[in-house]
């Protein structure tokens, strides 16, 4: 059986997370608690998509939100790729709409990057107290 295209992506996110949500790093970065994972890789089948959709699920939205603020930024957000996978119109779209709010967005095509950009960003002054 092959692999659904957006099952390697799934694997990233579920790899960062198990890194996020371990202990000696909750220790260092408390901040963790709040980071989440969206949904939207998730196959659904026609009826939990509606009702996702009904629910406010939003095609484009990325995959790893933060909500603390840090350096100039209110949150960041993170889309996860894999291998040439490129963002879509829609990620592209949201990401722009973030941007203009206040947020930090990243691109990343490994959960390494991804840590790499939770770190730094975690790792800045918050300049908006």
């Amino acid at each position: 059986m092959r692999a659904h295209r957006n099952d390697f992506e799934f694997k990233e996110q579920a790899a960062l997370f198990k890194w996020a949500r371990n202990p000696i790093v909750l220790k260092k970065y408390p901040e963790l608690k709040l980071l989440e994972g969206s949904m939207n890789g998730v196959h659904l089948s026609r009826l939990q998509a509606a009702k996702a959709k009904l629910a406010g699920l939003l095609k484009g939205s990325h995959d790893v939100t933060l909500p603390i603020a840090r350096g100039d930024h209110i949150g960041l957000s993170i889309e996860l790729k894999y291998g040439k996978n490129q963002p879509t119109k829609e990620q592209l779209d949201i990401a722009e709409l973030l941007q203009a709010e206040g947020h930090q967005v990243a691109f990343c095509w490994s959960w390494d990057d991804a840590r790499v950009v939770i770190e730094k960003y975690l790792e800045q002054e918050n300049k908006r107290k």
